[in-house]
């Protein structure tokens, strides 16, 4: 399948004219031999990889090969292209027939510099003879890694496989899972620097005409130099960029995508990222992991899935309302746990806010060096700071142990977050919250949970509500929702 170029990206691309221009290169690729050498030389000036084979055949027929050296397979260019000359040509006369002798199934012809040296760096190389044109031969030699276990994204249940960064492995995985013509993929090309490959998956019928429509325009629109990261991509095409809530779900699981898919949703793949983007979402999606679907009793999934809830207001809500409470209305509080928050901050210098930001700040602090430092020290890290730090902290009077029991509920409850995306964006409001409420009060938090819920309620993914499906509420959604489950989780049973 051929890749769609976005109109934008495709100007871009023919920077290569005015590059060849700088050389006094021509655009139209020469037959000429001694010309064309020249001229790729010119081109390929100061790129120590790039390199040439001369094979010399029975008549004094000369034939260069041109290739980036670590981006060919050097066994298949010596196996079908070299050996086959040299055992085939010989008593040939004509130097136009020996390009029948290539065992390529394309042996295209190129008549252009911007498709050779696109040809080149896609892992490519170029056959040339005198007095015909560049002849096209594919000997891609892409590293790739095996499939491994997923590294951010472990679950209990389910395949133990993720994605991997080539593009046409993680597509041929989808197709493993599921195994129907009707899943669609559709090839774009972004970047005028990188080229990256980016494909659009769904399943017809399941997924809405009007979502992959304003996706596809989405991407046809991007304008950009390079795509490296999901990221880049994301921020293209989302209603909302400017939302601190992801908008786009992030998942390395290929049982993540294939499920989401059955749900009428898209998946959007890019070559070189092990990463593949799930969309449209709504909040309650965020906190959905594969191992949701592998509980054999409803109950268990549904408790699961409350907790992690729960711990979302908890994570987000908790330090503000201590501050809140602490701070401005302590007769709310009842009055044997107040008169111990109050012997324990008998000595304490700061006032609760500064506290509850000291705490938060060092606690970043250590998630964020865990993760940055090599897994096997991390975790050391992790469990040792945070003890050392909350002890000595306690020690010195600088927090109560109160507000250290606070805080590490907190970061308890915000690692229950499926998506690491919301955590750092809960982890942000948490900021928020606390500042606001250390400011009004219980009305500053009233206020900022309002803001909050107003903000979401506004939100839409691809004109998809951004908290549904239980608002906007439809019955016959509903109605169809409990059908399946008493279908999956009772009327599945006991034969």
């Amino acid at each position: 399948m051929s890749f769609r170029i976005a109109d934008k990206a495709l100007l871009k691309k023919e920077d290569y004219k005015s590059y060849l221009v700088d050389l006094n290169i021509s655009e139209v690729a020469p037959t000429n031999h001694e010309e064309f050498h020249e001229n790729i030389k010119k081109v390929f000036r100061d790129c120590a990889d790039f390199t040439y084979r001369e094979v010399v055949l029975s008549g004094k027929c000369k034939i260069m090969i041109y290739f980036i050296q670590g981006m060919i397979n050097m066994e298949f260019l010596q196996s079908s292209v070299i050996k086959p000359l040299l055992e085939n040509i010989e008593g040939e006369s004509k130097e136009l027939s020996v390009s029948k002798y290539i065992n390529n199934p394309t042996n295209k012809h190129l008549s252009n510099w911007n498709d050779i040296i696109y040809l080149l760096f896609s892992g490519g190389a170029i056959y040339h003879s005198n007095g015909e044109m560049p002849i096209e031969v594919m000997v891609p030699n892409k590293e790739k890694r095996n499939l491994a276990e997923p590294t951010t994204q472990y679950q209990i249940f389910g395949p133990k496989i993720g994605f991997i960064e080539d593009i046409q492995t993680n597509i041929s995985m989808m197709r493993k899972f599921l195994k129907d013509p009707r899943l669609k993929t559709v090839n774009y090309e972004i970047g005028s620097l990188s080229h990256t490959k980016v494909t659009v998956m769904y399943i017809e019928g399941y997924a809405e005409t009007d979502v992959v429509e304003q996706i596809k325009e989405k991407l046809q629109n991007i304008n950009l130099d390079q795509l490296i990261t999901l990221g880049q991509l994301n921020k293209q095409i989302v209603n909302n960029p400017a939302s601190i809530f992801p908008q786009i779900y992030g998942t390395e699981r290929p049982d993540n995508v294939a499920l989401a898919l059955g749900e009428g949703k898209v998946a959007i793949f890019i070559d070189n990222v092990t990463f593949c983007s799930i969309l449209p979402i709504g909040i309650f999606d965020l906190y959905l992991a594969g191992d949701d679907h592998s509980f054999s009793s409803i109950y268990n999934a549904i408790f699961v899935r409350l907790i992690r809830y729960f711990c979302m207001v908890i994570s987000t809500a908790i330090p503000a309302l201590y501050v809140a409470l602490v701070a401005f209305h302590p007769e709310l509080i009842p009055e044997t746990l107040a008169l111990t928050i109050a012997e324990s901050r008998s000595q304490i210098p700061f006032p609760a806010a500064a506290e509850a930001i000291i705490m938060m700040i060092a606690l970043d602090v250590l998630v964020e060096a865990s993760i940055r430092l090599p897994s096997f020290v991390g975790q050391t890290i992790g469990i040792v700071g945070g003890l050392v730090i909350g002890t000595a902290a306690v020690e010195a009077g600088v927090v109560s142990s109160l507000m250290v029991i606070v805080i590490a509920f907190t970061a308890i409850a915000s690692f229950t977050t499926p998506t690491w995306e919301l955590v750092s964006s809960l982890r942000v409001i948490r900021y928020g919250l606390l500042i606001i409420s250390a400011m009004f009060g219980l009305y500053g938090f009233t206020i900022g949970f309002c803001l909050i819920f107003i903000h979401i309620c506004n939100m839409e993914s691809f004109s998809r509500p951004y908290i549904s499906p239980p608002s906007p509420f439809k019955m016959e959604q509903f109605r169809a929702k409990i059908n399946q489950i008493k279908t999956q989780y009772f009327e599945g049973k006991g034969g």
